[in-house]
């Protein structure tokens, strides 16, 4: 008998202790989507760290709500009982922001502990969780006791002692596909957000404009969505660990306010608030000096961070407003004000015809249609859970992409309205000049035909000075030459001359084209005669020199100075009677076809004129016997210099060459060089004076 009361005590005793530790009603876990866990469910657990046992945690007492707020900076642990009566045994616990996680679950299959888990710090994705995101095995139709571990260290303060620790709770299989779509989300918002920055960055360092704040704007933007607080890769790359004031909620109060006054400065721009609006630009320079000033204080803070208001909430409790000296919701209120401003203004503005502002007036309409879509969206599936922010936030920010796009055709039309109001202020001046141009036209025609009149009459004066050639007396067998002047007049000659049995021809390129060029060949040409005057013409290096020297002295060069007057130049001296040829030559060459082959003689690589030198100078002398199986062609830089073709390059030597090579005497040699010279020019500018000539000897 004493035995059987023993024995029932000893029930009725467990049962009340077993009573107590389970007298919190379980939350049944009846959908497999994620939902929040009430509060009613919970107990806290304050004063113990991450550390503390699994024992420990049974043998102490709970409470049902959290009493200190400090416990939320130096940690807390909260209990709860859930029963599955789902078809899975593997159930997802969400978490809202939490960067450390330990927790600890006895059920059936006895007491599992998960590892303390360090955003930034420890692996993102195992097996058992993705970040905060836990997979927890929990029996079917059985009760389970789960310990979680919450700090917010140091604390964000825009989540209060309730919220901080708020859990969702449902299937695994919705926890990641939840966290798939995040992720594909979030990318498939800021690769079009970035890109776009970096067009808009683009054309503004081509047409400038007001693309510069919209690419600026953009930028920004996708800097938070990736390195933010829920940044793409905060986690990943352990940007947490790293620069925590930046990819902590904290970081908020720096990247807003500076939004805000990018967005600020592109409506004062694009608007020209300025211009149109001075008193208004007043008010707009002040909000962008509040946000200045904002974005500074706010920059020094997160320097500091963490700040004693994030640490201490015995001192400065909990107030739901986020940290730093002006609250998020204090600088939200100015930029909503200007935007209503911005509104009003692009409203009236395209009411009187501005069709840049009626771009910014449906840019301004896109976020509002979110409030139909959203509204839709929680009928459908019955509330804010996770499959309506996994369909409203990707719309919300396609929406949100779409006005920065539209604010892109603002700028673009408001360029081209600048254009227009240009070209309508052009054509304006133009009627008022039309008139002065056409009396000053009649005048300059007649000053051109007297100016081209001269020109002509020193063409005429230039053509006397070229000597005429007859092939017969001056000992040629084949002769054929193009002299073709880029302007009326032109800068290449040619002379000849005989003495004794010796005949001189002489191709020269001088310095420059039309007039100046002319100029030039008459100053040779005559100096020419002078030197076969002095000297006979079997000595084409001699007949350089000689020129040389007489260039000087004329154009009266200085001692070590350098001017823009010289020549390139080839002579060739020949004697039948000698059966001999000479060339030298000052920066032109000589070529010799010789039966199917062409040979080039260079000359030296000096010019004639352009400073003073000392002389007699040497230049170097080919010497040929005549062969009467051979022919030479010597011509100037004008032939293959030209430009033509479909990739605009020079006409080239090897083309020259060959032409040379194919034709079966001199003169279709040269004939057929200059077509198709002029062929390959077809649309493009002559580029110099032309000379060409071929000879037998």
């Amino acid at each position: 008998m004493k035995i059987f009361k023993f024995t029932l005590y000893l029930l009725i005793f467990l049962f009340l202790i077993s009573s107590k530790s389970f007298s919190q009603e379980p939350y049944i876990i009846t959908s497999e989507s994620l939902e929040i866990i009430p509060n009613k469910h919970l107990s806290f657990l304050e004063g113990f760290d991450e550390t503390v046992s699994f024992e420990v945690l049974e043998s102490v007492e709970w409470s049902d709500r959290l009493l200190d707020a400090q416990s939320m900076v130096d940690g807390y642990w909260v209990r709860f009982v859930v029963k599955n009566i789902l078809k899975t045994d593997k159930i997802g616990l969400s978490h809202n922001f939490n960067y450390e996680k330990k927790i600890f679950i006895k059920n059936s299959l006895g007491v599992d502990e998960f590892s303390y888990w360090r955003a930034g710090i420890d692996k993102h994705f195992e097996e058992t969780h993705i970040g905060s995101e836990f997979r927890i095995n929990i029996p079917k139709n059985e009760k389970t006791i789960i310990y979680n571990f919450f700090r917010n260290y140091p604390v964000d303060r825009f989540n209060s002692m309730d919220n901080y620790h708020r859990m969702m709770i449902g299937s695994w299989e919705s926890v990641r596909n939840k966290e798939f779509f995040r992720l594909i989300g979030k990318t498939i918002f800021i690769a079009p957000v970035f890109l776009f920055g970096i067009y808009y960055f683009f054309v503004y360092l081509i047409s400038k404009g007001n693309y510069i704040w919209l690419s600026l704007a953009l930028l920004l933007i996708s800097f938070h969505e990736v390195f933010g607080v829920t940044g793409l890769l905060t986690n990943h790359l352990g940007i947490y660990s790293f620069f925590p004031s930046i990819a902590s909620v904290s970081g908020m109060i720096f990247f807003v306010p500076l939004l805000f006054l990018i967005l600020s400065q592109f409506f004062r721009k694009t608007l020209k608030i300025k211009e149109k609006f001075p008193k208004l630009n007043k008010i707009y320079l002040g909000i962008i000096w509040f946000y200045i000033i904002v974005v500074l204080i706010n920059f020094i803070l997160l320097l500091n961070w963490p700040n004693e208001e994030q640490i201490n909430l015995v001192k400065y409790p909990p107030d739901n407003l986020g940290p730093g000296v002006i609250k998020l919701h204090q600088f939200i209120i100015p930029f909503f004000i200007l935007l209503l401003i911005s509104i009003i203004v692009a409203f009236l503005s395209w009411r009187k015809g501005s069709s840049a502002s009626g771009y910014l007036c449906l840019s301004f309409l896109l976020p509002f249609l979110s409030i139909p879509v959203a509204a839709t969206t929680y009928l459908i599936f019955d509330g804010f859970n996770w499959h309506f922010w996994s369909i409203i936030q990707p719309i919300v920010g396609f929406l949100f992409l779409g006005m920065f796009v539209t604010f892109g055709f603002s700028v673009a039309q408001g360029m081209n309205d600048l254009k227009q109001e240009f070209i309508d202020r052009q054509i304006e001046l133009n009627n008022e000049l039309e008139s002065k141009v056409n009396a000053r036209t009649a005048d300059l025609t007649k000053a051109n035909l007297m100016i081209t009149d001269s020109i002509n009459s020193a063409s005429a004066i230039q053509n006397a000075i070229l000597p005429e050639i007859n092939a017969d007396s001056h000992g040629f067998k084949e002769f054929k030459y193009v002299w073709e002047p880029r302007d009326i007049v032109g800068g290449d000659f040619y002379w000849i001359g005989q003495k004794e049995s010796w005949t001189s021809l002489i191709v020269a390129d001088c310095t420059g084209h039309g007039i100046p060029g002319a100029f030039m060949t008459l100053i040779s040409s005559t100096l020419l005669d002078r030197v076969a005057n002095l000297s006979d013409l079997s000595q084409p290096d001699r007949i350089l020199d000689q020129l040389d020297e007489l260039l000087e002295s004329t154009l009266k060069y200085r001692e070590g100075g350098n001017t823009n007057f010289g020549l390139d130049c080839g002579i060739i001296c020949f004697s039948q009677k000698h059966n001999l040829l000479r060339y030298a030559g000052a920066k032109t060459n000589l070529y010799q076809k010789l039966d199917e082959e062409v040979v080039e003689i260079k000359g030296d690589k000096k010019s004639l004129g352009y400073e003073r030198k000392e002389h007699p100078i040497k230049f170097k002398v080919s010497e040929f016997g005549l062969d009467q199986n051979s022919s030479f062609f010597i011509f100037s830089d004008g032939v293959t210099d030209q430009v033509g073709g479909e990739k605009k390059l020079m006409y080239g030597k090897k083309r020259v060459i060959a032409h040379i090579k194919e034709a079966v005497d001199v003169r279709s040699a040269v004939n057929n060089i200059v077509a198709d010279i002029n062929q390959y020019q077809a649309g493009h500018k002559r580029r110099d004076d032309l000379t060409l000539f071929g000879f037998a000897v």
